[in-house]
């Protein structure tokens, strides 16, 4: 369990370092959607740290799967940083760059990815029903807000190239086929 608390608050410190020093955040973001965004991180955080201070019944096997996840989404999470060096937080309306190697050439959206494991790990490992509505919350806010920068980049003078880049890739989670064909030797 030890590992897994160590996993965990070095996620913690990653997700509030990139949030306070690495992202931008458009001060046009509603202050409504700001404010339920950080509560329902926060509540997955103190919810976890809570069951992982006080629930027993977590298996060997349990406790390994959820180390393997956090670890996965903690270098996730750092090698799109290491990529990206700069992006805007959600609800930016400025296009930038768009970035296509590293993590971003399996999903569009890694940060997204890499937090949603972390919930995901969270909710399966103590199967509290806060966690899981939470979950449901963060989900759906990382979908609106990948949508939401899509929709503004395909607006853009880059949408063409965009566009490519989203029939080859997938939003979340990575199309297989596609990156097989396009890793396959001729």
């Amino acid at each position: 369990m030890n590992l897994l608390i160590i996993l965990y608050l070095s996620i913690v410190a990653s997700l509030v370092w990139g949030r306070l020093r690495f992202f931008s955040v458009d001060p046009g973001m509603p202050r409504l959607t700001a404010l339920g965004y950080d509560l329902a991180v926060i509540t997955q955080m103190a919810v976890t740290f809570y069951y992982m201070a006080n629930v027993t019944q977590i298996t060997k096997m349990e406790i390994t799967a959820g180390a393997l996840a956090y670890a996965l989404a903690l270098f996730l999470f750092w090698w799109s940083i290491r990529t990206a060096r700069s992006l805007d937080f959600a609800f930016s309306s400025k296009v930038g760059a768009i970035v296509t190697t590293g993590p971003f050439g399996w999903v569009r959206h890694p940060f997204y990815t890499s937090y949603i494991l972390v919930w995901l790990t969270s909710s399966l490992l103590f199967r509290s029903p806060i966690l899981w509505i939470t979950l449901i919350y963060l989900v759906t806010f990382y979908f609106l807000s990948a949508r939401r920068e899509e929709r503004i980049i395909l607006e853009s003078d880059q949408g063409k190239s965009y566009r490519l880049y989203q029939n080859k890739v997938g939003m979340f989670l990575p199309r297989i086929k596609s990156w097989k064909r396009s890793h396959s030797k001729p």
